[in-house]
């Protein structure tokens, strides 16, 4: 996994990575990138599901030690969340879990960078939109620009011209 152009925000998704507990679905290694594909799936759906955490945790283990996939964690979502924010390790997690899911899911896309970092965004906005429905006080005023964003057509477009930069 590489980290790029991080900011502030990176403190938070750093602790989160290295905290990672040993939870793994009963899985082998052959079926790991199976697993993940249906975890980020999973996460989007139920992301504060009482197995939630264990099945994040086993993910971003997985992807931490794994040589099949790589991905680039950019600033774009990490320093536009504020750390004080309740479910940011949630998110961090589910932007990270997408898009290596993406990547997995379509090999032949292995190598777009902007069409991975737009499929971690829109995982992690579906994975928010499930928090806030369970949890409305679980709201965040970034994430629901991102969305507007989503929802206008605007966030193909901002992701490109945002991918891998500093939050100006």
């Amino acid at each position: 996994m590489r980290l790029a152009s991080l900011g502030a925000g990176c403190l938070v998704l750093i602790a989160l990575l290295s905290s990672v507990s040993g939870a793994r679905p009963q899985d082998d290694e052959k079926n790991a990138p199976e697993t993940l594909i249906k975890s980020a799936k999973f996460l989007e759906d139920k992301p504060l599901d009482s197995k939630a955490k264990d099945v994040r945790a086993w993910a971003l283990k997985w992807l931490i030690a794994t040589d099949k996939v790589s991905v680039t964690i950019c600033s774009l979502l990490v320093s536009g969340i504020d750390k004080k924010y309740k479910y940011s390790g949630e998110i961090f997690s589910q932007y990270t879990i997408g898009m290596a899911a993406f990547k997995l899911s379509k090999p032949e896309k292995a190598s777009d960078e902007d069409g991975a970092q737009l499929a971690g965004i829109e995982s992690a906005l579906t994975s928010y939109t499930a928090m806030v429905k369970e949890q409305p006080k679980s709201k965040n005023t970034f994430l629901d620009e991102l969305l507007a964003k989503r929802s206008s057509g605007e966030l193909v477009t901002f992701v490109k011209e945002n991918n891998c930069k500093e939050k100006k």
